[in-house]
């Protein structure tokens, strides 16, 4: 459902504005709205010489700590409060922060070389010991000039292709000479003549040839005490960048929660600097309009008069139902009905004064899919996902999601991970109750292996009827967001969105039964009477709109027709989740040996599960977002989310 709002405005004298808003933020239930910045002929004003002189210095305070998290190494640490760090002020936590960050930036630099350090070891180390005897002879040389270079291992006659372009641009003063360092890279030190270098030069880059060059640390030593140097490294770099992590770890477990509460705290004095910059006010007093959920005002009241007595006044009523476009939305459902408001965060909510739809969601939702794959066996397989699925959120840390190896480029947090394990589980229990209706246990097996099985309802033999259902669902859900619609319609006293429901739940009716009778679904005898009452009422709806727009309704008459037929895809997806099944049986049946036919079938079983179970999800949502919600006109109905001026962290001043 959506909680009801009541409009706030919070009045006071301008000395009290920045204590009035950090009480505010404290309380944490306020809905800030700007849109009524200007009403009252007052609007926003610079900020104090000395608040403004206060921003700036909390600003770097805040931008100081938070360069510091992204050095430390993450770790989960107990939240510490933000209290102790409200009051101090920006100097004192300059000088709190500014040893850590010293020594921060020293382990991170210090860390950052060394891993580059390793990088380049890796990558040239073996070049460079192949390479070093050849280059050494002519490190010394004042007429000659050698280069050494990595080439990936092409055709044969790569290398021979270079060497004759070498010759070529050099005139034959050069010379080519090559090593393999392994499979897929050759080294070569060319040699030639120091006035033809640029032309080498130009020849290895057009060659894709990476020259090698010596570390920073090394260089200008004589090779054979820079090879032996970094030999020395590559033995000891990997134990040094191991202690460097360690220390800067041990660091972040000192300092982070510290340092983690002083940017929380510094980031709740940004965002009240920033709200006193767009409050409305005058040269003597200050406005702050906002809303906040009606049941929460006397608290508000309660607040505010506690800490300014008369001081800073609150005034507030009923948010409007009609022309609610400013009214921020909350929903608020029971805790069973609470994981399905997933399915609707991907849009905006729906808009104050209309309806919340999480309830039919979460009664078609895990319905449809149990219908569609109703199997008890591919219940388990459900039943094993939502287990899984449960235990990413027992640590209560996000989950990056990471599967097969592959990085999918998002986090769930534990809240949504526990929402999405408990849709899971209503699908679960859909899936096992069809499952049992429809009498299928990895498909067919019960009819294969039970004699004088016979299921409750089988989904082959009555595909008629199946189809029927699925159709029937479409049917009644349409109607029911058509209806839906009217109600709305006639509650924000909207007469053409009331007579265009009307008109469509008629048209559609027509339509439906005359297809119905005439494929002797429905007897003839409903020809007559129902379908001429269903289209008197379609067209007294059309004459009574007196609108040009009202001609469209004849289209989307047959186009709710259309939503209705296409609910036969629960049908159309269940026989192929069945056909599969089936398939899977067969090809295990198909063996002699028992084992060996157990095992293919079960990993036909698992394979099928694993291509179909996003889609046999995916279409019942379709069927809500574009059918059903289209038909209540969801998406030209949205609001935006109630998000109150609060603090971001644990702990109060």
């Amino acid at each position: 459902m959506i909680v009801p709002m009541s409009r706030v405005t919070v009045l006071g004298p301008r000395r009290l504005q920045a204590d009035a808003v950090r009480a505010v933020q404290d309380l944490g239930v306020l809905h800030v709205d700007h849109v009524r910045a200007t009403e009252e002929g007052i609007g926003p004003q610079p900020l104090p010489d000395q608040l403004e002189t206060q921003r700036v210095a909390i600003d770097a305070v805040r931008t100081r700590a938070e360069s510091i998290l992204t050095l430390l190494p993450p770790l989960e640490t107990p939240p510490m409060p933000t209290g102790p760090y409200v009051e101090d002020l920006p100097d004192a936590l300059q000088d709190r922060l500014q040893p850590i960050e010293r020594e921060v930036q020293d382990l991170t630099r210090r860390l950052l070389d060394a891993e580059d350090e390793q990088e380049i070891l890796r990558a040239y180390g073996r070049a460079i010991q192949v390479l070093a005897p050849l280059l050494e002879p002519l490190e010394r040389s004042r007429l000659l000039e050698a280069i050494g270079f990595v080439l990936e291992a092409r055709s044969p006659g790569a290398l021979d292709a270079l060497r004759a372009e070498l010759v070529q641009a050099t005139r034959g003063r050069v010379e080519l000479v090559s090593r393999p360092l392994d499979e897929r890279h050759t080294g070569a030190v060319v040699a030639f003549a120091r006035q033809d270098a640029d032309a080498v030069r130009a020849v290895l880059a057009r060659a894709g040839a990476s020259e090698l060059r010596l570390p920073a640390r090394v260089s200008g030593q004589p090779l054979a005490q820079a090879v032996a140097h970094l030999q020395e490294r590559a033995r000891s770099l990997p134990g040094e960048i191991e202690a460097l992590r360690r220390q800067l770890m041990e660091l972040s477990q000192r300092h982070r929660a510290e340092i983690v509460a002083i940017a929380t705290a510094a980031r709740d004095a940004a965002h009240r600097f920033e709200l006193m910059a767009h409050l409305p006010q005058s040269r003597y007093a200050f406005v702050l309009h906002g809303w906040v959920p009606t049941r929460q005002v006397p608290s508000v009241r309660a607040g505010l008069r506690q800490r300014f007595g008369g001081e800073v006044l609150v005034y507030d009523e009923p948010a409007p139902v009609h022309h609610a476009e400013h009214v921020p939305v909350l929903l608020q459902n029971p805790a069973w009905l609470r994981p399905f408001e997933l399915f609707l965060r991907i849009f905006d909510p729906p808009k104050y004064g209309t309806f919340d739809p999480t309830i039919y969601f979460a009664i078609g939702m895990p319905l449809w899919v149990g219908i569609i794959i109703g199997d008890v066996g591919y219940g388990l397989f459900l039943l094993a996902l939502t287990l899984w699925l449960r235990s990413k959120a027992t640590p209560g840390r996000p989950w990056r999601v990471v599967l097969g190896g592959i990085d999918f480029g998002f986090t769930l947090t534990p809240t949504v991970i526990r929402q999405s394990a408990a849709v899971l589980g209503w699908m679960t229990a859909w899936t096992f109750l069809f499952g049992i209706v429809f009498g299928e246990f990895f498909g067919d097996l019960p009819e294969r292996l039970i004699p004088g099985f016979h299921p409750l309802f089988n989904r082959l033999e009555s595909v008629t009827t199946y189809l029927y259902l699925s159709i029937g669902f479409g049917l009644a859900q349409v109607y029911l967001g058509l209806i839906l619609q009217m109600v709305k319609a006639a509650r924000h006293r909207e007469r053409k969105e009331v007579l265009e429901s009307v008109a469509l739940l008629a048209g559609a009716t027509t339509v439906f039964l005359w297809i119905a009778t005439q494929v002797k679904v429905l007897p003839s005898a409903l020809f007559s009477p129902v379908i001429l009452a269903a289209a008197v009422v379609f067209l007294l709806s059309l004459i009574l709109s007196f609108t040009l727009g009202s001609v469209l309704w004849v289209m989307e008459s047959i186009s709710t027709f259309g939503n209705i037929i296409s609910y036969a895809r629960i049908f159309a997806v269940g026989m192929a989740s069945l056909a599969l099944a089936v398939v899977a049986d067969t090809i295990g049946g198909g063996f002699s040996v028992l084992v060996l036919g157990v095992l293919v079938g079960a990993v036909a079983h698992v394979m099928f599960f694993g291509l179909t179970i996003i889609g046999h999800i995916l279409q019942p949502a379709r069927l809500h977002w574009v059918e059903f919600f289209s038909k209540f006109k969801y998406y030209e109905d949205t609001g935006h989310p109630y998000r109150p001026f609060q603090r971001t962290g644990g702990g109060h001043a």
